[in-house]
């Protein structure tokens, strides 16, 4: 880790999100020799939340302290076109039969 990264991960622990602190606080432990389950078991997490800190900025350096979107990158739809006009029909049907616990042809 050079000066500037070492400046700026020492200036992360003192940031109020937990995510850019738990960050700073496993890479300047790395930084300090400490082992991957020392430092899991030192900050309550687990081993592969360390390895991945780690990863992530040896990887992509300070940018890794900013958190990401959480939102998939792909979204897939649940229902098709013909599957959506469907649910939408039924949605919008009203049955008048429902108040007497009967029900309609088209609902069955």
């Amino acid at each position: 880790m050079i000066d500037g990264e070492l400046q700026a991960v020492e200036a992360g622990l003192r940031s109020s999100d937990a995510f850019v602190l738990r960050r700073c606080q496993i890479l300047l432990s790395s930084t300090r020799g400490k082992r991957v389950p020392e430092i899991a078991r030192d900050l309550g997490c687990s081993d592969d939340a360390v390895l991945s800190a780690i990863h992530a900025f040896n990887e992509g350096g300070l940018h890794t302290l900013e958190k990401g979107s959480s939102r998939p990158h792909t979204i897939h739809a649940a229902f098709d076109a013909q599957d959506t006009e469907r649910l939408r029909a039924i949605l919008r049907h009203r049955c008048d039969g429902l108040s007497s616990g009967a029900c309609c042809a088209r609902c069955a």
